[in-house]
């Protein structure tokens, strides 16, 4: 229907059984709310300069390309330079409705001189879901689309993928976009982005599409938040419902980690090839002594992953594979996206050079391949082309070609090394392809895998991958599990060990809920100490602390001097690590329960303070402590030195390591924690991580 130019009352776009959306006309305004009750998210009123950007309810920039979505770039890590300042213009009023099926499609006139239009398309979505596609129509130029919604000083913004800062993101500005520490260093690396979030104000939100995007929520303006993303369109799917719906609704579209081999929750060590030390066969030398190691103690180990495996002799592979698997100790071995002449040891010889010549790897705007430094210094490296139907047939064969050797389980590492002017097979560029990529990898993989376990009955495979991104469906369908990148060994709350816990949290809303960290850390650098010290003792026992009520329980620190095993440091650490491990072994029971529950629910196993207790998870415990499952609270200590900490006790009536003494929830209290001690609580009346 034709909407008269002065109508100024709100009317229903549409209503559904979840949800319905509310439109004033003229000045244009849009609300969505559940079918019956309050409307939660309303766009922002008349337009507002502020951070050096429109805030205006729905508009769009033509010409320049906007600062605020620069594609992040080697060597770049300073504030962008001033550039060309885009035209900015905003949707002013609704000029026509068309109904089709169930969708609105609505026309909405603009303030743009050259006479462009948005077609506003609104649509019932999924499980009570919203859906809003935005276009700009008329000349082209348009080079990015916002929003921008009302918000007041209580409102929390919980996911959005791997991000270290805190489960509450409100006051924070940044991109949807898959970075790893080059750019320019380990605070920037923010491996698995997922455009996705809940609020505390009733509903969840999904970004869609995979190009770079930036988010503002409330970081210029206390009373608004927004959304731009680069090209001439928008799209987003809205779930006015509480975190437990929003939370179901949006992970059945993006997806949900796969359940895991139960043996994969184990103990893991891990033997990374090393920049130093592992050269002129030392690698063999140093997989050997772990194999002695692991044979003849008494260490609580159910997996061993030797990621030097490709340089090593195929007869020498099997033979570990064959003796581990003997004493019930499965292996894990590796793969990366890109191929390399470098010294790693992770892919068999020739592998380069075949994939080169063959036409798996991107390309440049010629044809030629593209070459990029390797990650490990002297040698050039290529990413493969996954949109290729031979490169994926040639990985299926890497893949089967793992698996043979009887491992079942490797890395699936990197994905962020796509550059924004590669090309590749099916026209996409590097800007275009760079967030689907790491989909692109794991769901070739995944297929890989379906397709060599066809030829073996009853083999279960794990694969857990280091980048990701979203979609429908994102990387998480296809994976086990994710793990956050090249932590720092230290403290730093950015980038050490306590980053792991609002990085766990914020992707497990979100359906990446199969977390594991490196125990002990990984990357011996941070931007003021270029290289820094190994892990130390402290920080190796409350890192294994730490992972004890995670999902997995891996060692895997390495870097500039190497890896740093249980057995590397004193009998005290040795035994702290032991006794971890243990408690981590009694709880995957329990995990794997919360696990098959979490595949039919999008809850996740380990759960934020704010999604089990509203009130008290708006403090700053909800940074540092967590629920696994309802009835168990881990509290470890990421503090270097700390004998005490603080500790949220959620309402109820709560027992230190399920045998304490009863203590009254609700409340903050000081708990001691000596270094070989982990704060953790049960409900009381509950044995969900059973006997000792």
């Amino acid at each position: 229907m034709a909407l008269p130019p002065s109508a100024t009352a709100s009317t229903d776009a549409f209503a559904s059984a979840g949800a319905r959306v509310v439109i004033q006309p003229r000045p244009f305004r849009l609300a969505i709310g559940p079918a019956r009750g309050t409307l939660v998210l309303r766009t922002a009123g008349r337009s507002v300069e502020a951070g050096g950007v429109s805030y205006a309810g729905l508009g769009y920039s033509v010409g320049a390309e906007e600062p605020e979505l620069s594609i992040p770039r080697l060597g770049e890590g300073g504030p962008v330079l001033p550039g060309p300042v885009p035209e900015r213009y905003a949707a002013t009023r609704v000029t026509r409705t068309v109904r089709r099926g169930r969708a609105s499609i609505l026309t909405l006139a603009t303030d743009d001189p050259a006479g462009r239009t948005i077609s506003l398309r609104l649509a019932p979505g999924p499980a009570g879901a919203v859906r809003l596609a935005a276009a700009v129509r008329g000349p082209p130029g348009a080079s990015a689309v916002s929003l921008a919604f009302r918000s007041d000083r209580s409102e929390a913004f919980h996911g959005f993928g791997g991000r270290r800062e805190s489960t509450n993101l409100r006051g924070r500005s940044f991109q949807s976009w898959v970075l790893d520490y080059r750019f320019p260093d380990a605070s920037t690396g923010h491996y698995a982005p997922n455009p996705s979030f809940v609020s505390s104000h009733g509903y969840g939100l999904l970004l869609e599409g995979s190009r770079i995007a930036r988010w503002r929520l409330a970081s210029d303006l206390p009373s608004a938040w927004r959304v731009s993303v680069s090209g001439s369109r928008l799209a987003l799917t809205v779930v006015p419902a509480g975190a437990h719906r929003a939370i179901r609704a949006l992970t059945s579209i993006t997806g949900r980690h796969r359940v895991p081999p139960a043996w994969s929750l184990g103990p893991t060590l891990s033997r990374t090839f090393g920049v130093i030390g592992d050269g002129q066969g030392q690698y063999r030398s140093h997989v050997e002594d772990d194999l002695r190691r692991l044979l003849h103690t008494r260490l609580p180990v159910s997996a061993y992953a030797f990621e030097g495996w490709g340089g090593l002799p195929k007869p020498f592979v099997r033979r570990v594979v064959t003796r581990l698997r003997a004493r019930g100790i499965r292996s894990l071995l590796y793969l990366r996206s890109f191929v390399s002449n470098d010294i790693a040891g992770t892919e068999q010889p020739g592998a380069f050079a075949r994939a080169v010549t063959r036409g798996y790897v991107a390309r440049t705007r010629t044809g030629a391949p593209y070459l990029l430094p390797s990650p490990f210094p002297g040698a050039q490296a290529a990413v493969v082309d996954f949109t290729n139907p031979a490169a994926r047939a040639w990985w299926a064969r890497r893949v089967a070609g793992l698996l043979d050797t009887g491992a079942r389980g490797f890395m699936n590492d990197f994905g962020e090394q796509v550059l924004p002017d590669m090309h590749f097979h099916d026209g996409s560029t590097g800007a275009t392809i760079h967030n689907r990529y790491p989909v692109l990898q794991a769901r070739t993989t995944r297929r890989a895998i379906d397709r060599w376990r066809r030829g073996h009955a009853g083999a279960r495979v794990f694969f857990f991958q280091r980048a990701g991104f979203t979609g429908r469906p994102g990387s998480a369908a296809y994976e086990n599990a994710q793990f956050p990148g090249d932590e720092t060994v230290d403290w730093q709350p950015a980038t050490g060990l306590p980053s792991i816990v609002p990085d766990m949290l914020n992707r497990a809303v979100g359906g990446a809920a199969g977390f594991t960290t490196d125990i002990g850390g990984y990357a011996q650098f941070t931007p003021e100490q270029p290289v820094g010290p190994a892990t130390s003792p402290e920080l190796f026992t409350r890192w294994a602390q730490a992972a004890a009520l995670t999902p997995f329980f891996r060692v895997h620190n390495s870097g500039l001097s190497g890896v740093r095993m249980p057995w590397s440091y004193g009998p005290a650490t040795r035994r702290a690590w032991a006794a971890a491990a243990r408690l981590h072994r009694r709880a995957e029971p329990l995990i794997l329960r919360l696990w098959r529950s979490f595949r039919r629910t999008g809850i996740p196993m380990t759960r934020p303070l704010w999604l089990t207790d509203p009130v008290g998870g708006r403090g700053p415990r909800g940074d540092d402590e967590w629920m696994l499952g309802p009835n168990v609270l881990a509290a470890p200590v990421l503090q270097q030195g700390a004998r005490a900490r603080p500790v949220r006790l959620p309402p109820g009536c709560w027992r230190r390591g399920g045998t304490g003494p009863p203590l009254r929830g609700g409340r903050t209290l000081r708990v001691a924690a000596r270094p070989a001690s982990l704060p953790w609580f049960a409900r009381c009346g509950t044995r969900d991580l059973g006997p000792r």
